[in-house]
């Protein structure tokens, strides 16, 4: 993750090939023709659509666009490509949905001391600061 904020074109050329190979793992067992034909049907045409569209366009402009703007238009296709990601894994795994929900309570619980330092450490920055200003222009 740390590579997300210094390089996002590596971290989305890696995320990317991890995303072709969860795919091909789904493939292998499920059997590929039995996963294409899921993929390609009529309902999951459009999260097909989306998906390897998002993985192309995060390819695309990982190797063609640089600098700022190639880093803002990096982490938005990666964002799209991780939000189609988890659409396919609620939509494609039995039990999906829950659990997702699971996953993502055990994360919360867990991250929560976290915010909760940072949001006092923040309070406490943004206390500091005040009392400075308010001294020195006095």
């Amino acid at each position: 993750v740390p590579m997300l904020a210094l390089k996002p074109q590596k971290f989305a050329l890696s995320f990317t090939c991890g995303s072709l190979t969860f795919m091909a793992s789904f493939g292998i067992l499920k059997g590929p023709y039995e996963h294409l034909v899921g993929m390609f049907a009529a309902e999951r045409m459009l999260f097909t659509t989306i998906y390897l569209g998002s993985m192309f366009c995060t390819l695309y402009l990982t190797c063609t666009k640089g600098g700022l703007k190639g880093y803002a238009l990096v982490l938005i296709a990666s964002g799209i490509q991780l939000v189609a990601l988890l659409w396919y894994l609620v939509s494609f795994l039995p039990g999906g949905t829950m659990g997702l929900s699971v996953v993502f309570r055990a994360i919360c619980t867990m991250l929560q001391p976290v915010f909760s330092a940072c949001f006092r450490l923040q309070g406490m920055c943004m206390t500091a600061c005040y009392g400075y200003f308010t001294r020195s222009s006095s």
